[in-house]
This record gives C-alpha cells, structure tokens and sequence, in this order.
C-alpha cells in the first residue's frame, strides 16, 4: 500500500498533472491541442509527459480514431481518476472552509497561479 501510494504522489506532485487531470475531468473527450490551448504555459513535451504518466497509473484513458485519414487523440478519464479528482475536491473544500471552494477566488488555478 505505502508504495503504490508514493507512486501516486510522485506522479501528481509533478508540476502540471493535477491540472491536467481536472482539465479532462471539465473536458471529458478532450484533444491535446485543446489541452494545450487550455494551459499556455505548458509546454507540449511536458503535456505530453504528463499524459503520459496519468495513462500509466490508470487514471486517464486515450482513444486514438481517424476521420479522413487524420489521427485524433480523445482524452477521458477513468473511474480511479473520478474517485481521486473527487478527492481533490472534498480537499479544496477543507482547505477554503466553503463548499464549491474553486471558485472563492482565494485557490490558484494550476502551477504559478495560471
């Protein structure tokens, strides 16, 4: 359990994966290009990273379909990142003192306030 748990938060104390996770939780089927316009800050090499170690851990899911030839990435979540981006919430709650805590205004939005 201690182990499987530390892996958990190596991944998500990485600058970008918590926002990246409630950005596909706001975005269910969302692309990469539409993730990137989402966070401008981020570069694609580390979005893609980072998509990356969410899918390893099961909590992001990537469907790849073409439409005349082109190749689409769609970006959803799993039930395990549900449960944990719920997590986040009833956290942000305790933090702020408030229910709907992200929006009081006093919580930053992603890595260095953006």
């Amino acid at each position: 359990m201690a182990c499987s748990t530390i892996d958990l938060l190596n991944v998500l104390g990485k600058k970008w994966d918590a926002t990246v996770l409630e950005e596909i939780t706001k975005n269910d089927g969302i692309n990469f290009d539409k993730l990137l316009s989402l966070n401008p800050k981020i570069y694609p090499k580390t979005l893609n990273k980072a998509l990356g170690d969410l899918i390893k851990r099961g909590l992001v899911t990537k469907k790849i379909s073409y439409n005349n030839n082109m190749k689409r990435s769609e970006y959803s979540m799993t039930e395990t990142g549900k449960a944990l981006v719920s997590a986040f919430e009833s956290f942000k709650n305790i933090e702020c003192g408030t229910e709907g805590a992200k929006d009081c205004g006093k919580c930053e939005k992603g890595p260095n306030g953006n």
